[in-house]
């Protein structure tokens, strides 16, 4: 096994199950980190029997892992904000539900958002993030599951943020654009600067604040300095694609199976020297 392991989100195209995980393989990448949404409530989705076996036998079909679950769209409700009745339920339940199926898919990692309206924007929000943080990465730890936070804050709040919740297997999953977007922040330095608790990484380009909105290597966020500092650093694991082949800067140029390959090309081209 090489240093890393290239992946792309589910969120990144339309196909789903066992077509996602032979797009993935016919790109040569390794894994796909799948999204855990409202409709597992509804017993839809990952909360469908047949579509986690249809996940598992493709996984083994096509040598594509399912690396990592992700409680998609937790980051538009709050648990971090004052208490919201319905909101922090939702949020609660989806994150609860990532970690289960995690034991489900053997996954040894779940992506948690605190962004959004379940971003930390004060005192008491940070509190409340640490009381989850603690709550929802003691509940993974005793699986042996990693929580890995996907958050916009400085290398200092996020260092202070990992301190307060004092949990070894609670890192950061780290976004290659997000940051810049919101404030011009430069990714490979903050990178560098938290490379010793990133256990995850998104890649992911675009032009000024629009996420998402370029292939890797044609925006503005600075990817192949983002790339020179992941060399640089001592990180090995997981580089999952978070394009979204949809976006109208994008679709354009080809199918979502045409710019997935696109950017697997850039990955395979950037991380292998």
């Amino acid at each position: 096994m090489g240093r890393f392991r290239y992946g792309v989100c589910e969120w990144s195209v339309k196909t789903r199950g066992g077509e996602l995980c032979k797009m993935a393989a016919g790109q040569s990448l390794d894994c796909v980190q799948l999204g855990v949404g409202e409709e597992t409530f509804c017993g839809k989705g990952l909360a469908d029997p047949a579509t986690v076996e249809e996940y598992r036998r493709a996984s083994e079909k096509y040598g594509v892992e399912i690396d990592s679950l992700c409680p998609q769209f937790v980051d538009q409700y709050s648990f971090t904000m004052a208490k919201s009745g319905e909101e922090e339920q939702i949020a609660a339940a989806l994150c609860d539900r990532a970690i289960e199926l995690c034991t489900v898919f053997g996954c040894k990692s779940y992506l948690l958002p605190v962004l959004g309206k379940n971003g930390i924007e004060g005192g008491a929000s940070f509190h409340r993030a640490v009381e989850y943080i603690k709550r929802l990465g003691d509940k993974a730890a005793e699986r042996g599951i990693m929580t890995c936070l996907e958050i916009n804050q400085s290398v200092d709040q996020v260092h202070n943020l990992l301190d307060a919740v004092d949990n070894p297997m609670v890192k950061i999953f780290f976004d290659s654009q997000n940051l810049y977007a919101l404030d011009g922040t430069s990714m490979a330095r903050y990178f560098t600067a938290l490379e010793d608790v990133i256990a995850g990484v998104h890649l992911k380009d675009g032009v000024g604040a629009m996420l998402s909105g370029s292939l890797l290597g044609e925006g503005t966020s600075g990817f192949y300095r983002t790339a020179k500092a992941i060399l640089d650093s001592r990180y090995e694991g997981s580089l999952i694609i978070e394009s979204v082949y949809d976006k109208p800067t994008v679709c354009e140029l080809g199918s979502e199976e045409a710019l997935l390959a696109r950017d697997a090309a850039t990955l395979h081209r950037v991380f292998e020297k």
